[in-house]
């Protein structure tokens, strides 16, 4: 009897190697197509521009009317990409914008449904995979004319997605990436981000505010909550991003990274 008690524990112990295996498998091979077609991506349609030198700046110790060249570049007024939409739209035609964060692992498109449930197992061309795709929540106009439109990503391991997002955590990464960026196809966007905070599901993040002072509201909120300190004002009438992520605080947390929405050329 003891035999046959021993033999079954060893049958269930490979059964459950066998199949944490198999789940570590599936795991890593969706992982890496989730990357490959991400990379071909960026290769195919996000083109890199030279960032503009700053202009000469007088020397304060030179003879008056010399100059100087500065030896820090100009600020970004534009953003430091492009996107092929139109070819990017044959991936797929639900594409409504493109989000980049320099020197982060956001480079990646952003998508909608009819729900919010068809990319958070697909890829952007479809394909079934754990990684999901960024997308907009369905309630949200195309086109980011809401006061608050909600975006969705996964927590990945390797960073992807919004993989990264949680590290506003620290004060120092927020002053080293304090900006993002939004391309679409009718207009470009620069994220000034004002907030990034643990939150429910549930929670007032997500709201979709019918006025300008509930927006304001809204990102009042989130400053006060927030895990990093800005120097931005907020104002009546601004419209916001709210990028959203899982974490891992307590049962259905979220980590929630706020933006404000300010036209670019």
């Amino acid at each position: 009897m003891r035999k046959f008690i021993r033999f079954l524990i060893g049958m269930m112990a490979c059964a459950v190697l066998a199949y944490s295996s198999y789940q570590l498998y599936i795991f890593f091979t969706e992982t890496s197509a989730s990357s490959r077609l991400n990379t071909s991506m960026v290769e195919e349609y996000v083109t890199v521009k030279p960032r503009p030198e700053a202009p000469a700046v007088p020397d304060q110790t030179a003879e008056p009317g010399q100059t100087l060249p500065a030896e820090t570049q100009a600020p970004l007024e534009t953003p430091p990409i492009e996107v092929d939409f139109a070819q990017l739209r044959q991936q797929s035609g639900n594409v409504i914008g493109w989000l980049y964060c320099e020197d982060t692992p956001v480079n990646l498109p952003v998508a909608q449904s009819d729900d919010n449930a068809y990319y958070l197992r697909r890829l952007l061309d479809g394909t079934d995979n754990n990684a999901g795709t960024l997308f907009a929540d369905y309630r949200n106009a195309p086109d980011f004319s809401d006061r608050n439109t909600v975006i969705y990503g996964h927590n990945m391991k390797n960073k992807t997605m919004f993989g990264s997002i949680g590290d506003y955590r620290d004060q120092e990464y927020y002053d080293t990436h304090p900006v993002w960026w939004l391309l679409t196809e009718n207009g470009n966007y620069k994220l000034e981000l004002v907030a990034g905070y643990v939150t429910a599901s549930t929670s007032e993040a997500y709201d979709h505010p019918d006025t300008d002072e509930e927006a304001l509201d809204l990102a009042r909120l989130a400053v006060e909550s927030s895990t990093f300190q800005t120097a931005l004002t907020l104002n009546p009438g601004d419209r916001y991003v709210t990028m959203s992520t899982c974490s891992y605080e307590f049962d259905n947390a979220r980590y929630v990274l706020v933006a404000r929405l300010v036209p670019a050329a």
